[in-house]
């Protein structure tokens, strides 16, 4: 087995070529030996960093609810606020409820434009 690496250009020329013996072969039994150890370091380190970006989610969702709620409080504010104008549009009904008014549809069709065209048809065509 070839250890090692090449390197080549964007056309496929090779470049580089490096022969390495026991390319990262000396360390392998050092590393099956202290595993449990290592395994232990980098869980602890997921760990911390997933513990990071869960509380950065929750900060960022925490900021987009508290958002949301001042929008629809400015909303609410700005709708009580208009509140006479509605009633004043309304003829003095104050209804702000759907249940509290009729909704009725009216169609109206209307005549634009009427032309006559007389056409004469030749039914002794052969």
């Amino acid at each position: 087995m070839e250890n090692g690496f090449n390197i080549w250009s964007f056309n496929g020329k090779l470049q580089y070529r490096i022969l390495k013996d026991h390319f990262f072969q000396r360390k392998r039994k050092e590393i099956a030996k202290n595993l449990k150890k290592y395994s232990k370091k980098y869980e602890a380190e997921d760990q911390d960093v997933s513990m990071l970006l869960s509380e950065q989610d929750r900060e960022k969702r925490k900021m987009l609810k508290d958002e949301w709620e001042r929008w629809v409080n400015d909303w609410k504010r700005w709708h009580e606020e208009e509140e006479a104008k509605r009633q004043r549009l309304r003829d003095g009904e104050a209804s702000d409820e759907e249940e509290e008014y009729l909704a009725r549809e009216v169609e109206v069709e209307e005549l634009l434009d009427v032309s006559e065209e007389v056409l004469s048809f030749d039914l002794d065509q052969e």
